[in-house]
């Protein structure tokens, strides 16, 4: 009899337990399917589409023939007054703000391209050309990029970026009745971080470079510093420079005479000044506004090289670009790493 009961109950237990299993398999099945992973009880991410636009408020300006990017020369403060100052002729966003921090960044325009081509062609087209139509808005259409409102380029890089950056960082609504596509706040709202829309910046303006600067508070010619060695420019002042890249060339290359980040103060016995020149401050008569003509300065000597004056110096400036020693790229790129130590 005990029996019978130890086995009622051991069958009741096992029905019980069985039952259980049953259901919470069922559950499990209709919930996440027959994987373990359970993907399908994941929260559903509602996502939207990453905006786009820039402001209808730009005609089309004349074209300019591209040359290299540039560097910031200028702080956050001295832009923004530039920007209050510039007069009314020049366009601006709608929204109101100051530039960003991404003026102060050095931008990589190759990288801008890339950035440019996942947020922006949509609107803008392929490089900036323009010819997407903006119902609603008082032009009718997105304006291009390629070229870009003229009253937006300035020959000082830090001036013409705050232009842009304006733009990028605040947003701005066409003028019209309802512009379909208006410019989002990249900035504002977090969409593009800070490097991200310098890079774009670099970008615009190697599409759309600035005519050569009018030199107002430059030495003349004959006071400015040159090589002992005679030569022009290299190619390397037509390309756009990364100084990144240009910090680890010149660890790898110039820091035994120049010094960590160009500071100096290696001796070179036989020469004038006795030691090697620093390059981090750098002779004040190289120094100039305009990118091209600063990179221009600076490369004359690593082309062609130079003797320093004295009766017979240790060491000499080695002709980097004329020996092949280094690449015109990788010159360019030492050429924005020693601008970016001396804006």
């Amino acid at each position: 009899m005990n029996d019978d009961v130890r086995k009622y109950i051991y069958r009741t237990l096992m029905i019980f337990i069985g039952g259980v299993l049953v259901w919470v398999g069922f559950i499990f099945v209709n919930a996440c399917g027959f994987s373990l992973a359970c993907k399908q009880a994941a929260a559903v991410v509602d996502r939207t589409p990453i905006p786009t636009l820039l402001p209808a408020t730009m005609p089309a300006p004349e074209r300019f023939v591209p040359t290299a990017t540039m560097s910031p020369t200028l702080t956050v403060a001295e832009a923004a007054t530039q920007m209050l100052n510039s007069g009314s002729d020049i366009a601006r966003p709608s929204n109101l703000g100051g530039p960003g921090e991404a003026i102060t960044l050095t931008g990589d325009a190759a990288a801008g391209a890339q950035i440019f081509a996942t947020n922006c062609i949509s609107c803008h087209g392929e490089k900036g050309v323009g010819g997407v139509s903006n119902p609603g808005s008082t032009d009718g259409t997105v304006p291009e990029l390629n070229p870009i409102d003229s009253t937006l380029i300035d020959p000082n890089y830090k001036t013409y970026a705050t232009n842009l950056d304006l733009f990028i960082q605040h947003g701005s609504t066409p003028a019209g009745t309802s512009p379909v596509f208006r410019m989002p706040a990249w900035g504002e709202s977090g969409t593009l971080p800070q490097q991200k829309i310098a890079d774009v910046i670099a970008y615009l303006i190697s599409l759309n470079p600035a005519p050569a600067a009018v030199a107002t508070a430059t030495p003349p010619e004959s006071d400015i510093a040159r090589p002992s060695n005679p030569g022009g420019p290299g190619d390397a002042v037509s390309l756009t420079g990364d100084a990144s890249a240009g910090e680890k060339l010149f660890a790898a290359n110039c820091v035994a005479c120049h010094g960590v980040k160009g500071v100096g103060g290696i001796p070179n016995s036989g020469s004038t000044d006795g030691t090697v020149p620093p390059l981090n401050p750098i002779d004040s008569t190289l120094v100039d506004p305009d990118y091209k003509t600063f990179a221009t300065n600076l490369d004359l000597f690593i082309q062609h090289g130079s003797t320093p004056a004295g009766t017979n110096s240790t060491f000499q400036m080695p002709a980097w670009g004329d020996l092949g020693l280094l690449k015109q790229q990788q010159i360019a790129d030492i050429i924005a790493y020693l601008i970016s130590l001396n804006k």
